[in-house]
């Protein structure tokens, strides 16, 4: 599996260019609340910020210290069967959201969820297809785009079977990204790839430390940009475990 991995990964970003990439270093904070409607579904709010931490000159031109992106995303979750979980939001998104070239983003999104025991962790598998309104700050309109995402991810608790109060938990996944229509740099467009820690404090609350790499096409002339983040995730779940719930990280961005 491992290989196999490796192998997509290759193929999919040799597609992409090195010319003028760039590297940015920042957190990612994030909260995530879930709780349940009724025994087939759950409710989640998931909300983060994306910071550059630190103000670069590169090839003359400055790139300040800054807030990069808010995100709000709202979602409902049906648990089809232990093994898949479906799931459809409206997200609001917005890029440099103090500065004055700010720009908003209105997306609607489904998705599917399909888990299954590996070692003594869950290998998930997800598909999310996105209709994206982005705003066009030259006419104020917004055109629609689609984007297809594949998340590959493993999560495993790390004293025993089942992650219990005051043990901790290995989380880890990578994400491929394709922008299908409207306007785009490159079809093959972002990677995302993150490996973190957990430790459970309660019955209801998590938290979760991770290194997350942010690689997206910047341009036309398919030059990269690196985003380097530490991601702190505080999540809540008011829902009552039951023994065959889903993946609980369908809430991630």
């Amino acid at each position: 599996m491992k290989n196999i991995i490796t192998s997509i990964f290759l193929i999919c970003i040799s597609g992409i260019g090195h010319a003028q990439d760039l590297s940015f270093y920042g957190i990612l904070p994030a909260f995530s609340l879930t709780g349940g409607i009724n025994q087939k579904v759950n409710y989640n709010l998931f909300i983060s910020t994306t910071i550059n931490a630190f103000e670069r000159e590169i090839n003359g031109e400055n790139y300040p210290a800054s807030n990069l992106q808010l995100y709000v995303q709202p979602s409902i979750i049906f648990i089809y069967s232990p093994k898949l979980n479906l799931a459809g939001s409206y997200t609001y998104q917005r890029g440099n959201p103090f500065n004055g070239n700010y720009v908003n983003e209105h997306r609607l999104w489904q998705q599917a969820i399909f888990s299954n025991a590996l070692f003594q962790g869950q290998l998930t598998n997800r598909f999310r297809l996105e209709e994206r309104f982005i705003e066009n700050r030259l006419n104020g309109k917004y055109p629609l785009s689609t984007r297809f995402r594949y998340q590959i991810g493993f999560n495993t608790p790390l004293q025993g079977k089942k992650l219990n109060e005051k043990e901790f938990y290995f989380h880890a996944y990578n994400e491929f990204y394709w922008s299908l229509t409207g306007s785009k740099n490159s079809t093959y467009s972002s990677n995302w790839s993150y490996a973190g820690f957990g430790y459970k404090i309660g019955a209801s609350n998590k938290i979760e430390l991770g290194y997350l790499l942010q690689i997206s096409t910047r341009n036309i002339e398919k030059d990269l940009q690196y985003l380097h983040l530490v991601q702190i995730l505080w999540a809540t779940n008011l829902k009552k475990p039951a023994a065959k719930d889903g993946y609980k990280h369908i809430s991630q961005k």
